[in-house]
């Protein structure tokens, strides 16, 4: 019999065995929240009392974290020890914006938007109202992605030089790089919801 076959593996080949259940490791975590906040491993052990040495080994893989500590280490970044993890988004209650503190542009005469803007997240929902014979009257361009979802009536949206007519429960997506803008030929209000996954102002 081999017996080095049945040899017990290391502590370090242990901690690099693929998660349970797909469960983060929290050395991931850590390297790509400070990653996105730009912050040094310097930085981070100023802030939760450990030591650069211990957070270094724990993003490689090879040391595990105590509760205690994981508590620590998440409160630099915001977190709980469950949203740090990706288990669960850190708020029990919803956010609630209510119409008339959503910020009203008129975009055009007969156009009007309400703002909802979510930098965090980086998207702003945009509802559209127009009024009959109304017209953005420019056309848009910008970076990202744009989602349209028809909730009134009917709107001509014109992108990248061709005409397409939208109807209530109508959908469309597209790069917002393209020009693109919309108006109302009928005789009725037409609205629509944008979530525009980029700053448009």
């Amino acid at each position: 019999m081999d017996h080095a076959e049945a040899a017990p593996a290391s502590a370090s080949a242990a901690a690099q065995q693929p998660p349970e259940l797909g469960y983060p490791r929290p050395g991931e975590v850590l390297r790509r929240l400070r990653t996105q906040r730009g912050m040094s491993l310097r930085n981070v052990a100023a802030e939760c009392g450990l030591s650069v040495s211990f957070l270094a080994g724990l993003e490689r893989g090879e040391t595990d974290i105590a509760l205690e500590r994981l508590s620590r280490l998440a409160a630099v970044f915001g977190h709980d020890v469950g949203s740090f993890l990706g288990f669960s988004r850190g708020r029990a209650t919803p956010s609630v914006f209510p119409l008339e503190t959503q910020e009203q542009l008129e975009r055009a005469p007969g156009v009007t938007y309400h703002v909802l803007r979510s930098p965090e997240l980086g998207y702003q929902v945009i509802t559209a109202h127009f009024q009959p014979g109304s017209e953005l009257g420019e056309h848009l361009q910008h970076e990202g992605t744009d989602l349209i979802v028809m909730t009134e009536g009917t709107l001509v949206a014109r992108y990248n030089g061709v005409d397409y007519e939208l109807r209530a429960g109508d959908c469309a997506q597209w790069s917002a790089g393209y020009p693109h803008t919309f108006r109302n030929d009928s005789d009725e209000p037409a609205r629509f919801i944008g979530v525009l996954f980029s700053s448009l102002y």
